[in-house]
């Protein structure tokens, strides 16, 4: 048994934009670990140089996530000005995905004085909790300290740091389901700031994206850990 921080969300609108996507921003069905940790230093207080550093009280923390149902989706058209010597130069129309009605549980993992620290962060946090943009609020349904169990790698609405199409899978094909493909996306676990803040991806790798609707078995998965019926492994091991 080993316990985890467990923090059950609900939002009217996310998006967890895809990096390379630009006139149509795609969004990712669940949010990828930098979002996760990004979270966990909003509800800290933590400035995104303090976040990334190495000193951070996120820095050595494991982090999962399990959705609880299908969102729906939406596309939204967005335009931006471009402004040239004060004035407006042109305007450049573009798309963006949204999922509407999502429910996850973040799950975090690590030294349990820092998961109590943040129990008590995410109860009353210092900034604003969005998972996206700034303006896609979550409402916080749930928080506490749980203990998971040792589970079997069948895996649906989570995400697995691998690239699937590499890995040995059976998957559950019943009669009448119907479902996304995983999207499959190489992203960063971290950020580095340099002397002018500015962002850059550090330490990337695959990840694979299983959707609410298809179930999978996948072999050579370590660790697995069961939370109400339901089985994950950290983005971040």
């Amino acid at each position: 048994m080993m316990e985890v921080l467990k923090v059950t969300v609900s939002a009217p609108v996310v998006s967890f934009r895809r990096p390379l996507d630009h006139n149509f921003q795609r969004t990712l069905p669940l949010p990828p670990p930098t979002t996760l940790l990004g979270l966990a230093g909003a509800a800290l207080g933590l400035s995104d140089r303090e976040l990334w550093e190495a000193g951070s009280p996120t820095y050595s923390l494991k982090v999962a996530v399990l959705s609880w149902c299908e969102p729906g989706k939406a596309k939204d058209m967005w335009t931006v000005m471009k402004i040239k010597t004060g004035k407006i130069a042109e305007r450049s129309p573009y798309f963006r995905e949204l999922l509407f009605f999502h429910r996850l549980s973040l799950i975090y993992g690590g030294d349990i004085d820092i998961l109590r620290m943040l129990k008590t962060a995410f109860e009353d946090p210092v900034y604003p909790l969005s998972l996206g943009r700034e303006d896609e609020l979550i409402k916080i349904e749930e928080v506490g300290l749980v203990e998971v169990s040792s589970g079997i790698p069948r895996f649906r609405g989570t995400v697995i740091p691998e690239d699937i199409k590499k890995l040995n899978l059976n998957i559950d094909l019943r009669e009448g389901i119907r479902f996304e493909p995983p999207v499959v996306e190489v992203l960063p676990l971290r950020f580095e700031l340099d002397a002018k803040g500015i962002r850059a991806p550090k330490e990337k790798r695959a990840f694979s994206f299983i959707p609410y609707s298809l179930e999978l078995t996948i072999q050579g998965i370590q660790p697995v850990f069961s939370l109400e019926g339901r089985n994950f492994t950290w983005m971040n091991f």
